[in-house]
């Protein structure tokens, strides 16, 4: 998946997303059915085991396809409580066996990928990304989710039996969502951060492209290691670049948020707050930069959001005195 899914603002993803979440809750549906009937055939036990196989497989899959999307959207130190939930999903959905546990993770999962298909594709469709689509997303799958429980307690005694948690399921899966999203754990999806980057001076060209001057760094590993400015005299601009991926129906206003690390209150500082109007559709994303004049020497940080709170993405550096060998390169 890491490999072949295509970009989230690929339109085939909400086609592939949308075949796992029926191919799951069909199979789910047929096997509560078929232990409904209670014949317990030769025919129907091969076919239960067949499809307790195709849920737990295709129930690894949406969880996958939510995982990579996000994984791709999200600054991972922002949001990795929603990794760590994923990653807890995972491991339950291949060690748990017992079909009383497996009937109420099964429906979790599907509620889980329900909810997050709806967060990616609701933007889309309706051209915008801010809280109150985010909102409707929610309403989308909770309405979905309770129609799917309603079905479910017709084909199922245990369904029947259990109604009372597959509807919480139902309401309480996308409004624990909800309430990640607003403490900024789930990314701003559709939108995806594609690059990201320090400058000691941006540049648009007459033809529309970027030019960048950036530090050369021969550190060892240097990719995984804390980004250093080296600011020639006090005082000297900083440029920060950044990509936005985002699907050609969403427009959104942006922000590039600039915060210095304050050590004695050991806290950040806003400094500086630049908005730009995003249009989508740009194979290699939307394109923007900001400047902070007179930064001080310390540990600074731009956030890129939407919808002025919920945030794309983040970047870290540190300023500090010096000179080191630059670079011109196209953005």
């Amino acid at each position: 998946d890491s490999f072949l899914l295509p970009d989230v603002t690929d339109p085939t993803t909400k086609y592939l997303g949308l075949a796992y979440l029926t191919i799951l809750a069909s199979i789910i549906l047929l096997r509560e059915w078929i232990i409904a009937r209670n014949t317990a055939s030769v025919f129907e036990q091969r076919l239960f085991s067949v499809l307790t196989f195709g849920v737990s497989f295709f129930s690894g899959a949406a969880l996958s396809f939510v995982f990579i999307y996000a994984m791709r959207s999200a600054a991972f130190s922002v949001s990795w409580p929603l990794f760590v939930i994923l990653l807890l999903c995972m491991a339950a959905n291949e060690f748990v066996d017992t079909h009383e546990y497996r009937f109420t993770l099964d429906i979790a999962v599907f509620f889980v990928a329900l909810v997050f298909y709806a967060i990616f594709n609701v933007p889309i469709a309706t051209g915008k990304v801010n809280d109150s689509v985010f909102l409707l997303s929610i309403a989308i799958a909770v309405g979905v989710g309770i129609l799917f429980i309603s079905i479910l307690r017709k084909l199922s005694e245990i369904a029947e039996y259990e109604r009372g948690r597959g509807y919480a399921l139902a309401v309480g899966i996308p409004l624990f969502v909800g309430m990640l999203y607003f403490l900024n754990v789930i990314p701003a999806v559709p939108l995806t951060l594609k690059q990201s980057g320090v400058y000691h001076i941006v540049t648009r060209t007459p033809s529309g492209d970027y030019l960048g001057q950036k530090e050369t760094d021969a550190r060892f590993l240097s990719t995984y290691r804390e980004s250093i400015f080296h600011q020639a005299k006090m005082g000297d601009a900083v440029y920060f670049f950044s990509s936005i991926g985002a699907p050609a129906e969403v427009s959104a206003p942006v922000t590039h948020v600039w915060e210095y690390y304050d050590e004695t209150k050991h806290e950040w500082v806003i400094s500086t707050v630049v908005s730009f109007d995003l249009a989508g559709g740009r194979e290699d994303g939307y394109r923007a930069y900001s400047k902070k004049e007179s930064a001080k020497p310390g540990l600074w940080r731009v956030t890129v959001k939407v919808d002025a709170s919920r945030i794309v993405g983040r970047m870290q550096f540190r300023i500090v005195e010096g000179t080191n060998d630059l670079q011109e390169v196209k953005l």
